[in-house]
């Protein structure tokens, strides 16, 4: 069984997480082509032509807490604001005795939930999209 804490999401081509990180959520989706010819005799044919790969990140705000491995506020809000080629980001996606996948993204949201309560966490959510191929690294 592979632990949470064994699972990272590096950004940016620094080989950096998100500071503070308390969650890593991976999805990925067929994406489909229905056909109907006559060859298939009117029966529906359904073909996978890609697949649509997202994350979303949760992790615990931090300012000024970059360290040489990760990534804190203010550089993701950059990477967030960050526009033509800038705005995408290489990514790796890490477990611990398992394999790694890479491929390049882009940041397509990024908030910052607080409240006035005691016992509150001030946390970050960043959502990434995978853009063209995402494969197990060599």
């Amino acid at each position: 069984m592979v632990a949470g804490y064994n699972i990272s999401l590096e950004l940016g081509g620094s080989g950096k997480t998100v500071l503070g990180r308390t969650q890593e959520d991976l999805t990925i989706a067929a994406v489909t082509k229905t056909s109907i010819t006559k060859d298939d005799a009117g029966v529906q044919q359904e073909k996978v032509v890609r697949h649509d790969v997202t994350f979303k990140v949760t992790a615990l705000l931090s300012f000024n807490g970059t360290s040489a491995s990760t990534l804190d506020r203010d550089d993701v809000i950059a990477l967030a604001l960050a526009t033509d080629s800038a705005a995408v980001v290489s990514v790796n996606y890490i477990v611990t005795g398992g394999d790694t996948y890479t491929g390049s993204g882009i940041i397509t949201g990024y908030s910052e939930s607080s409240s006035a309560e005691v016992d509150s966490d001030t946390t970050l959510s960043l959502d990434v999209r995978i853009i063209g191929a995402f494969t197990k690294a060599a």
